[in-house]
């Protein structure tokens, strides 16, 4: 039995080792009076590499995280109507916990304890600290909106996050936390660009600086690439508009809908053989898609080649025997003008 002891052993052994790795924080954000602060939003940034994480306290101002690793950290804490409040240089201690009792004052008893003691809670000694809380705050707002490509909803949030973060780096002192803003106010500018293009009707041309920045620094971002056809519709700018759409055609693949939309543009303009040439493409790319059929019988008709009419109109029915245009398709093929071509 002895010598089973080591053994059995082990597994606790390493779990030790491995719980000593890190450590964690806990703690409460709670008003001067002692009320818990929910929704509040605790960042932790380490100083020793760009790292950082937000967390957001419950409903009893309560907050935890987890598996950090014992450095020293700078924690930024803020809520809606309270001074925001830095703990610079927080050292997490090795398998143990730091606790935290964070208090936020309203900018009245701010101003107040200043009057009174003149070592009041004030805004962080860097003035950019704030809006770069404010900015990545916003910012974590629209991402839901983003991913569900509700664009005119994620709108405000994203010029606020935009204006914030601008606001951020043109205010730090210290060049390090500048730099950290770098590339949050990239992200920010490309979906912010987006948004603009896909989710506002008026202001599609604010959008093009944001959007070929990040074209540039992805050429291969199709969602910034549709922004930018947007825009280029918007300035009726076709030449852009065109080459916009090769880069996205030769990323996707050609897109028969699309196509097929332009051959229906130029059509109803009267420009025949422009939406002739676009059919053809639509046939190319996709051969079963019945409404180019249809159009093109349509074209062949105003052109008086009947022949072509019929053998598009067939086709027309053979793809989608029930389909909107089946009924007109049917009876002009009963016409006496078609019923006898061969």
């Amino acid at each position: 039995m002895r010598r089973l002891i080591p053994v059995l052993l082990l597994p606790a052994v390493c779990l030790s080792l491995h719980a000593e790795s890190t450590g964690r924080i806990s703690g409460k954000v709670l008003t001067k009076e002692g009320k818990p602060i929910p929704g509040a939003k605790v960042l932790l940034k380490r100083l020793d590499r760009n790292w950082q994480k937000e967390l957001t306290t419950d409903k009893r101002g309560a907050f935890l995280q987890v598996g950090l690793d014992p450095v020293v950290y700078d924690i930024m804490t803020s809520a809606e109507g309270f001074v925001p409040h830095l703990d610079p240089q927080q050292k997490i201690p090795l398998a143990d916990v730091l606790i935290k009792e964070i208090i936020l004052l309203t900018p009245e008893q701010a101003r107040a304890e200043a009057v009174v003691t003149g070592t009041a809670q004030t805004a962080p000694e860097d003035p950019g600290a704030a809006a770069d809380v404010a900015g990545r705050d916003d910012f974590n707002k629209i991402i839901p909106l983003y991913n569900e490509q509700k664009y005119t909803e994620a709108l405000p949030d994203a010029e606020k996050a935009y204006k914030s973060l601008l606001e951020a780096q043109d205010k730090y002192k210290d060049e390090k936390a500048k730099a950290d803003v770098a590339p949050v106010l990239e992200k920010v500018e490309r979906v912010y660009g987006i948004c603009l293009a896909l989710g506002s009707s008026d202001r599609k041309a604010e959008a093009e600086p944001f959007l070929t920045k990040a074209l540039a620094a992805n050429p291969k971002d199709e969602r910034v690439i549709t922004g930018l056809i947007e825009v280029a519709k918007a300035k009726q700018d076709k030449a852009g508009e065109q080459n916009y759409q090769a880069m996205l055609d030769q990323l996707q693949g050609p897109n028969p809908d699309k196509i097929y939309n332009q051959a229906v543009e130029a059509f109803n303009a009267g420009q025949v053989k422009e939406a002739k040439a676009q059919l053809q493409k639509v046939m190319q790319v996709d051969p079963k898609y019945p409404e180019a059929y249809y159009l093109m019988a349509m074209v062949d008709f105003g052109e008086n080649n009947l022949r072509g009419t019929k053998q598009n109109l067939q086709k027309y029915l053979e793809l989608a025997p029930a389909g909107k245009n089946a009924a007109t398709a049917k009876e002009m093929l009963n016409d006496p003008s078609l019923k006898h071509i061969k």
